[in-house]
Order: structure tokens, then C-alpha cells, then sequence
């Protein structure tokens, strides 16, 4: 019995131009990335089965980091 780890291939939409995005293993809730269509800031909203929720990313706000 083999204990193979399989990775199932996530996949969603870019809410700002509709181009399906197929991002890294390992992607997790809250993690922001780049439409590779657009070049919009997308955060991952969720996660399902072999589906992917992304929204706008909020923007970068003066305090971040203080």
C-alpha cells in the first residue's frame, strides 16, 4: 500500500477580468497573489474541493507593519 501523497490541481476565477487562475500547491486562505492575465492583487478567499475563491485584495494602507 503505497502512502503517495496526491495534489489536486485548484483552480478559480479572477473577479476583476474572469481568466482562470491555476495557482501553486500549497495555497492557503488569505494568501494574496497576482492575476497572471491582469496583474490585479487577489487574495484567496477559499478553498473546496478543487475549486478556489479569489477576491480584490484590499489595498495597501499606510500603517501595514507598524
Amino acid at each position: 500500500m503505497s502512502l503517495e501523497r496526491i495534489e489536486i490541481a485548484l483552480e478559480g476565477e479572477c473577479p476583476i477580468c474572469a481568466a482562470f487562475i491555476r495557482p501553486q500547491a500549497g495555497v492557503e486562505e488569505t494568501e494574496i497573489l497576482s492575476c497572471p492575465v491582469c496583474q490585479s492583487r487577489l487574495v484567496v478567499e477559499s478553498r473546496g474541493g478543487d475549486r478556489i475563491r479569489f477576491g480584490e485584495a484590499p489595498a495597501v494602507e499606510e500603517d501595514w507593519g507598524e
